[in-house]
Parts: C-alpha cells; structure tokens; sequence
C-alpha cells in the first residue's frame, strides 16, 4: 500500500512509485490529487470515501494505468 507522497499532482499526472529503499518500480496515471492522496496514506481502498467524503475510482492507481519499469 502507499506509505508516502512526495511533491504536487493532479488528477490524471503521471507519478512515479518508489520503493521503501528509494528505487523506482513503477509509474502511473493517478485518479485522485496530492493533497487527496496524502490524506489516504495508509488506508484501504474500501475507506477512500469515508477519508475523503467522496470516491472518484476504487484506487488511487488503476493498473490498467500503470506500467512496471525495471530499476537499475
């Protein structure tokens, strides 16, 4: 699950997913803003609405919209 966020997005930017030791493993379009997302660290995706008060999509990175990037 996501533990951290780092920098400003908006909906539909693409990010990148970092791993505990700081490598990239993936990048994706996200589906909800930073401040969104920063405020859903650490929860399931069932509780979006209930942390937000409203639910766009049921995750914050749908993997049809992510791609695996290999690290070096």
């Amino acid at each position: 699950g996501l533990v951290g966020v780092k920098g400003y997005f908006n909906f539909g930017d693409a990010v990148k997913c970092i791993d505990a030791k700081g490598f990239e493993f993936a990048r994706g379009l996200v589906n909800y803003k930073s401040e969104d997302v920063m405020k859903l660290k650490g929860a399931h995706s069932r509780e979006i609405e209930k942390i937000l008060g409203y639910k766009y999509y049921d995750e914050i990175i749908h993997r049809n919209d992510l791609v695996v990037v290999e690290s070096k």
